[in-house]
C-alpha cells in the first residue's frame, strides 16, 4: 500500500519545546493508529524502516524525538539533557500529548503503542498512567528488574548535587553500560546493538546519536527503569491490555534475555496478558539485526489479532 509522510510538530509538556515528529499514512484502508517511542541517544528517523513497514500494511505509525534528542533540541548544547527536574514525566506525558493530537487527526481508530529500550520504560509507564488510551502494547529492548537501580538513582544524584545537573559522568556512564559491549567482536564500542556493521557505523558517525547522558539525564533514565520494574507496575497493568515482550537474546540490556523473560514472569503471575519471543543471535536493536523481517511480520501479527 502507498503512504505519505508528514512532518508533525506538538508542544511539549515541559512548556518549552516543541517536540518533532513525523506520520507514515496510508493512502488506502485504515487498520489502526500505531505509535512508537524511540530509545536512548537516537531520533525517531532511526526507525523509518518498521514505520514504511506498518504503513504498507494499513497501519497509520508515527513517532517523535525525545526531549534531549534529535529535532526537538533546541541547539546541539540540548543533546541528552532532558530537563532541570523530573524529565522522565515529561518524556511520559510528552507520549501522551503527540498521540492525542493524532487522534484528533484519525478519530475512532484503534492507538497502539510499541516503546523501544528506554523507550520501553516510558511506554509501560504510559500504559500504567493511561490504561484506556491503548489497546496494545509491544515492549522492545527492555530490561527487568535491577536491585542497583535505586544506588544507581542516588549515586547519580549526588555527583549531580557535585558537578551540576549537565556534567557527563565518565564513572556514571561505566556502571550503568560498561559491560554492554563485552563479549562482542570488538570492532566498535557499539557492537552490542546489532550484527549489521552498516547500521553500527552510521550509528557511531551520527552526531545525533554519539552523544552522551548528562547527569540529570541519566538520573531521569534510571528513575523510568526503576519506576517501570517496581512491583505496583505488575498489578497496576490493566489485564486488558495485550503485551508482546521482543527482545535478542544476546541483548545486554534485557540481561540476554533473563530480565526479559523476569518481565514476562512477573507480568504471567500477576494475571496479565502476556506473550513473549527472544530472537536467537540477535541484540539490542532487533528492528536492526538480522531478525528484523521476522520481527515485523510478528508484531503486524499481534495488532492484527483481534
Amino acid at each position: 500500500m502507498e503512504y505519505e509522510i508528514r512532518a508533525l510538530a506538538v508542544p511539549s509538556t515541559d512548556n518549552i519545546h516543541t517536540l518533532q515528529g513525523k506520520i507514515f499514512i496510508p493512502k488506502g484502508e485504515i487498520k489502526g493508529l500505531f505509535h512508537i517511542v524511540h530509545g536512548m541517544t537516537e531520533y525517531i528517523d532511526r526507525f523509518d524502516r518498521i514505520m514504511s513497514f506498518f504503513a504498507e500494511n494499513g497501519y497509520v505509525c508515527f513517532g517523535f524525538d525525545n526531549l534531549g534528542h534529535g529535532k526537538t533540541v533546541k541547539d546541539q548544547s540540548e543533546l541528552g539533557f532532558i530537563a532541570h527536574n523530573n524529565g522522565w514525566k515529561y518524556l511520559v506525558n510528552d507520549v501522551i500529548a503527540f498521540s492525542d493530537t493524532v487522534t484528533q487527526m484519525c478519530p475512532d481508530l484503534p492507538m497502539f503503542l510499541m516503546g523501544h529500550s528506554m523507550g520501553s520504560f516510558i511506554s509501560r509507564l504510559v500504559c500504567e498512567n493511561y490504561p484506556k488510551n491503548y489497546k496494545k502494547l509491544v515492549v522492545c529492548g527492555t530490561a527487568g528488574p535491577n536491585p542497583l537501580s535505586k544506588f544507581g538513582i542516588m549515586y547519580a544524584t549526588f555527583k549531580k548535587v557535585i558537578h551540576g545537573e549537565k556534567y557527563i559522568s565518565k564513572t556514571v556512564y561505566n556502571l550503568a553500560f560498561g559491560k554492554y559491549n563485552k563479549g562482542f567482536e570488538g570492532l566498535s564500542s557499539y557492537d552490542w546493538l546489532t550484527k549489521d556493521r552498516e547500521v553500527i557505523g552510521k550509528y557511531e558517525n551520527d552526531k545525533l546519536c554519539n552523544f552522551k547522558f548528562t547527569l540529570s539525564a541519566m538520573v531521569d533514565l534510571m528513575k523510568l527503569l526503576s519506576l517501570c520494574n517496581r512491583k505496583d507496575w505488575f498489578k497496576n497493568i490493566s489485564s486488558d491490555l495485550p503485551v508482546f515482550l521482543i527482545s535478542g537474546d544476546k541483548d545486554p540490556v534485557g540481561n540476554y534475555g533473563k530480565g526479559v523473560k523476569r518481565v514476562y514472569e512477573l507480568l504471567k503471575a500477576n494475571g496479565k496478558n502476556v506473550k513473549l519471543k527472544l530472537y536467537p543471535d540477535c541484540r539490542h536493536e532487533i528492528h536492526n539485526d538480522t531478525c528484523k523481517d521476522e520481527m515485523f511480520s510478528d508484531i503486524l501479527n499481534f495488532l492484527n489479532e483481534g
